[in-house]
């Protein structure tokens, strides 16, 4: 009994101050005692740096763990640090990110699923190598619209297109191709040609 409360004894931690000397393979802490490799607590979610100030939890049987950064020697990036798969998962609530600058997202792949996600930019660009899209409907209200496409195809059952006012089309070269009717209707219509103009059918009916 006497052994066994010893050993309960020699396995209570000590809180102790520490400066981190180096983080190379395996953190190195400063103590009042001498230097010890230290390990990071799963809750302490800022890698420590150098010249670090931190706080950890000691034994008598050599365990070391930092439990958390208390100050940062020089002004870099704190860098929140997690290892395997990670869940953030907030419950009856919601959760905001509200940085002063810039806002990164840096992955080899992200996925977003809501019921409903709302944009407000001021300005936004795009740079991908291949866009893909597929949605049951799509509602556009722009000012102005550029598109700037080296080629463009678009395959449609039906395609409706309304211009209140002016439209103008400019091409090198046009070609329409209908499989039965093609219908032309206007108050007034001119054909400008520099060379030649041809009509060719079965019957033609003018006037």
């Amino acid at each position: 009994m006497d052994n066994l409360a010893r050993k309960d004894e020699q396995a209570v931690p000590q809180l102790e101050y520490g400066q981190v000397v180096s983080v190379a393979g395996s953190v190195t802490v400063a103590t009042s005692f001498g230097e010890l490799k230290a390990q990071r607590a799963v809750s302490c979610l800022v890698s420590p740096e150098p010249g670090d100030s931190v706080l950890l939890s000691v034994d008598s049987q050599g365990g070391a763990w930092i439990l958390s950064v208390l100050s940062r020697a020089a002004e870099t990036p704190t860098a929140l640090e997690v290892d395997g798969d990670t869940t953030l998962r907030v419950r009856g609530g919601s959760l905001t990110i509200a940085p002063d600058e810039e806002l990164n997202c840096i992955s080899s792949k992200a996925a977003l699923h809501s019921e409903e996600v709302e944009i407000s930019a001021g300005t936004v660009s795009l740079t991908s190598q291949f866009f893909s899209s597929n949605v049951e409907r799509v509602k556009k209200v722009a000012g102005t619209v550029d598109d700037i496409s080296r080629e463009f195809t678009r395959r449609v059952v039906n395609y409706f297109r309304f211009t209140r006012e002016h439209e103008d089309c400019q091409a090198e070269s046009r070609r329409v191709l209908v499989d039965e009717t093609l219908t032309m209707q206007s108050k007034n219509s001119m054909i400008v040609s520099e060379e030649h103009v041809k009509i060719d059918g079965e019957l033609i009916h003018m006037g």
